[in-house]
């Protein structure tokens, strides 16, 4: 007899899934996301100097973070699978110089590519797992007013993360937690001094959490 319960019990929780999944879904084929959010990154980073014009570099390892803002827009070619866009701004937290007493700043902006498979769709839930990819542009002055110092960096963007989105009807909030990595192979400064000590490469991956809001503005 107890084993007829739970087997009409389990029966009837994968109907009501099925039930469920059929005719109330937050995300299905044509629907069209925005969502609007802001997050703190953590990075384990490492970054090449180099000598000018020689050939002695050495390798550093740090750790830097960033609080960030992007903007995403999702389309659904499928009914559980999305393609989208993102764009993305970070403001990196520094500390002031000892030697100079001032604080330098460093920001980068991101454009990526979204892919995402929608794992569970309800009619107040959805759980898209996916990745993003694409460019990233990093900027980094000194602000020393004597000797200032820019460092700038181009390269790639990546991170596979889960969004756990709630809705209230086309309204809703989410959260973003993931895995980012940038890869900055192309550095420049805008000293060009023979033999000068300069940064020729720059990577961290790390850890994303945020918090947002979307709507769905169509289906």
């Amino acid at each position: 007899m107890k084993k007829n319960f739970l087997l009409k019990s389990f029966l009837t929780f994968i109907l009501v899934q099925i039930f469920i999944n059929t005719f109330s879904q937050s995300f299905s084929s044509g629907s069209l996301l925005i969502s609007i959010n802001t997050a703190i990154e953590a990075y384990n980073t490492e970054y090449k100097y180099q000598i000018k014009n020689t050939n002695f570099d050495t390798l550093i390892k740090d750790q830097a973070g960033n609080k960030n803002y992007f903007l995403a827009l999702e389309y659904g070619l499928l009914k559980w699978f999305g393609l989208g866009i993102k764009g993305k701004i970070n403001n990196y937290y520094t500390e002031k110089d000892k030697y100079t007493g001032v604080t330098p700043t460093a920001n980068s902006f991101e454009i990526a590519v979204t892919a995402r498979a929608h794992v569970i769709r309800t009619k107040h839930f959805d759980l898209p797992i996916g990745f993003s990819f694409g460019g990233s542009s990093l900027t980094y002055n000194t602000n020393d007013p004597y000797y200032p110092i820019t460092i700038t960096g181009k390269g790639t963007y990546f991170d596979i993360h889960i969004q756990p989105m709630v809705y209230f009807k086309r309204l809703g909030f989410n959260l973003y937690i993931g895995s980012p990595a940038v890869n900055y192979s192309d550095m420049t400064t805008n000293r060009d001094a023979i033999n000068q000590l300069i940064i020729t490469t720059w990577k961290g991956k790390g850890v994303i959490l945020g918090i947002g809001l979307q709507y769905r503005i169509l289906n």
